[in-house]
């Protein structure tokens, strides 16, 4: 970054900032991008514990020494992490793991220290997916803040990826708090293909006139995401007792609570990732010059 001067980010800054819209707009673009129209990969990747354990895989991995147990990503561990948490109770866990081992997502190894203990590791299906996530993260960022800009994840920089998943377990319990502190994503996230439901809610009736009639149809949004219409009719009816749409028939609406809420949520996790950032290129800046490896054999492992 040189000399140039990077503010500290909250997430009052960014929801004030005049180009929040834009950031918004982004936002919605790229996780519409990578989530819509695969339903068969999103059956799997975009339930709430399924997501969990995926990055919790790159998170253990990122953090594997393998001098010292405790950091060993085993599947054993993973299950603590998910009960502890109230994600997933251990056979949910484990046979979630085995879902993402059949479809190229995740791959084992054996512990060099301890033959008889089997590790999980991310392959490179599931760090590309990985990497494209962060852009989706990222990229609002780089469009709010151009100067100085967040250009490692634009770029998809293998270094700064490592770095970012390394970091991230030290933001894993902030991220809860905001989440469970927001009604409207405390509500959408844990549901199956929630969040992607509200994006796309929020795609497509983001601007409508809050007293106006619902017009735009959610008869075809589950399609998108691999989820049955009755779930997609379940879920708004009950975001509506909530106050966070309305219906019309299978016309949908959302409120204003719905897009403060969505705001607010990507305010959140933009502030947060500009913390991630800060981390993740201090920990590469303090990696010694001799020590650095080429990014090629520093990701080796990962």
């Amino acid at each position: 970054m040189g000399d140039e001067i990077r503010l500290v980010l909250s997430a009052e800054g960014v929801l004030a900032h005049p180009g929040f819209g834009k950031a918004r707009d982004i936002y919605i673009r790229e996780m519409l991008e990578l989530h819509e129209n695969q339903p068969t990969e999103n059956r799997l990747l975009i339930d709430g514990g399924t997501a969990s354990i995926f990055f919790s895989v790159i998170i253990m991995n990122a953090g594997y020494q393998p001098d010292v147990r405790s950091t060993w990503p085993t599947m054993q561990s993973l299950k603590s992490q998910m009960e502890a948490h109230g994600i997933a109770s251990g056979r949910r866990t484990h046979d979630i793991v085995r879902r993402l081992i059949d479809r190229g997502y995740i791959t084992t190894f054996t512990a060099q220290r301890d033959r008889r203990s089997t590790l999980l590791a991310p392959t490179d299906k599931m760090l590309a997916h990985d990497q494209r996530s962060l852009l989706c993260y990222f990229h609002p960022l780089h469009a709010l803040f151009p100067d100085p800009g967040y250009p490692e994840p634009m770029r998809r920089d293998l270094a700064f990826h490592r770095a970012a998943r390394e970091v991230s377990i030290a933001f894993l319990a902030h991220a809860q708090q905001f989440i469970l502190a927001n009604p409207v994503i405390a509500f959408f996230l844990p549901r199956q293909a929630g969040h992607m439901i509200l994006t796309k809610l929020m795609h497509l009736c983001g601007d409508q006139d809050d007293h106006g009639v619902p017009k735009v149809s959610f008869v075809k949004i589950g399609d998108s995401f691999g989820v049955s219409r009755t779930h997609v009719r379940k879920l708004l009816r009950e975001a509506e007792e909530l106050g966070f749409v309305r219906l019309f028939g299978n016309s949908v609406a959302v409120t204003a609570t719905c897009r403060a809420g969505f705001d607010r949520f990507l305010a959140d996790t933009m502030a947060g990732n500009d913390l991630v950032y800060r981390l993740a290129m201090a920990k590469l800046a303090s990696m010694p010059a001799a020590g650095a490896q080429s990014v090629d054999a520093a990701m080796v492992d990962f």
